[in-house]
């Protein structure tokens, strides 16, 4: 299966959480730069939230509608 990107986030915390809940949803989610982004603070190599494609939708409307302030603090850090 396809995995595609649902959100990139600046702190482990965030990508956890948004894990268990999309866990808790019936969602199975992977993380990509996770280690990189951990120990390094490195420009653009935020932790990546992974989805298969056949969740995409449904995790995206999980996403918007329950970490919109989540994203919107993202964004200001950037």
């Amino acid at each position: 299966m396809k995995t595609v990107l649902l959100t990139t986030v600046i702190n482990s915390f965030r990508a956890y959480l948004l894990q268990d809940i999309l866990n808790q949803e019936g969602i199975v989610s992977f993380l990509r730069n996770e280690t990189i982004s951990s120990v390094y603070n490195i420009p653009g190599m935020e932790m990546e939230v992974m989805v298969f494609e056949d969740d995409y939708e449904r995790a995206r409307e999980i996403y918007e509608k329950g970490f919109q302030d989540y994203n919107e603090e993202d964004v200001e850090q950037e």
